[in-house]
Order: structure tokens, then C-alpha cells, then sequence
């Protein structure tokens, strides 16, 4: 996990298996020795109410060449209510996104190097924007830290998951949808408001 300490502000990667799953972790900084608290990551439960549109379907995109990684997005697409359909290539990947709306498109920095990540948002930014902001395209990056939103602005997908934050990948995709979810409430409603004047 990516930590940054309150006080020098120095950056820190500390490794998961020394993160304690049942209580609070507290460490030292090594360079103001100031202490770093992570608070403990609460499991979110298995029949988990996921913040889908009632009119759109439960599908899934997984687009994840390494065998762990894509078990792993699996386990927790499939725990949290979505039919994970997953692709080996861009072009099979394309021809999904031609013919199906998937509301939850998860795509691996190091999927399909041939166009990989950048065919496929190119094909979602072609799209017409009323079916763009039905879907929530999540990277999976071992460039950038979770919740990055610059990067994530300059790559034109919704969100980023760390590759070091997959372990907490279901809390993370709670929010990146929720977020997605409300933020495009809002600007539907400001649409049919400036509609109506």
C-alpha cells in the first residue's frame, strides 16, 4: 500500500503482508520518524448492494492477460454482482464493446501490448457520450497510485486501482462506481433542468 506521511511528506510503499487485517497499523517514518497510522480496511460483505442503474445489465469486461491478476478481478467482479466476461486480445475486446454496453470495463496496464489500452479507449471515446457515461472504465496500473485523478483525467478512463491496492479491489470499485454513479446523477439532472428553461 502507497502512503505518504503527514509530516516530511515523504512517500512510502508498504508491503501488504505487513499490514495488519483486523486492527489498526502504526509505523515509523524512517526519515522524520514521525508515526503513520493506517486504519484497518473493513471487509465489505459478500451480498454487497452495488450501485447499478436499474435499466442497465450486470456485465463485466475484463480485459487482464496475467492468469492471477484476472482470477483475482474475477473472484471480486463476480462477488459484488457482475458477469466478468473476459478477453485475451484488443480486437476481441472491440467487438464486445461493438455490440454490448458493459457498465464496468476493467483494463490492465500491460493487456494486449499490439494497441492494448490505448485501442480500447480510443473505441470508448468514439462512442456516442449518452452510452460513455453508462460505463466506468477502471485501469489497473503499476504507474500510477490508486485514485490518481490527474492521471486519470490524462488517460481518459474513470478511475485507476494501483497494482498494490488489488487487494482491496472490491472497496475500491464500491467507490469508483458510487462515485460515478452520483456524479452523473447530477449532471443528468442538470441537463433535464437547463432542458426545461
Amino acid at each position: 500500500m502507497d502512503v505518504t506521511c503527514k509530516n516530511c511528506k515523504l512517500k512510502l510503499t508498504i508491503p501488504d503482508h505487513k499490514i495488519s487485517k483486523d486492527k489498526d497499523s502504526k509505523f515509523k517514518c524512517p526519515k522524520c520518524k514521525e508515526q503513520i497510522k493506517i486504519p484497518v480496511v473493513k471487509p465489505v460483505k459478500q451480498n454487497f448492494n452495488f450501485p447499478l442503474d436499474k435499466e442497465l445489465n450486470t456485465l463485466a469486461l475484463v480485459c487482464v492477460s496475467s492468469g492471477d491478476l484476472q482470477k483475482k478481478i474475477y473472484s471480486v467482479v463476480s462477488s459484488i454482482g457482475f458477469d466478468a466476461k473476459g478477453v485475451t486480445t484488443t480486437k476481441e475486446a472491440l467487438k464486445e464493446l461493438e455490440y454490448h454496453i458493459y457498465p464496468l470495463v476493467i483494463i490492465d496496464e500491460a493487456f494486449d501490448q499490439n494497441r492494448g489500452v490505448e485501442g480500447i479507449i480510443a473505441k470508448l471515446n468514439t462512442i456516442d457520450m449518452s452510452l460513455r457515461r453508462k460505463i466506468c472504465l477502471v485501469l489497473i496500473s503499476k504507474k500510477f497510485n490508486s485514485n490518481d485523478h490527474m492521471s486519470a483525467l490524462h488517460t481518459s478512463v474513470n478511475s485507476i486501482v494501483g497494482i498494490n491496492d488489488i487487494e482491496h479491489l472490491t472497496n475500491f470499485l464500491s467507490n469508483i462506481f458510487t462515485e460515478h454513479k452520483n456524479f452523473y446523477t447530477i449532471y443528468n439532472a442538470s441537463l433535464k433542468l437547463s432542458e426545461r428553461t
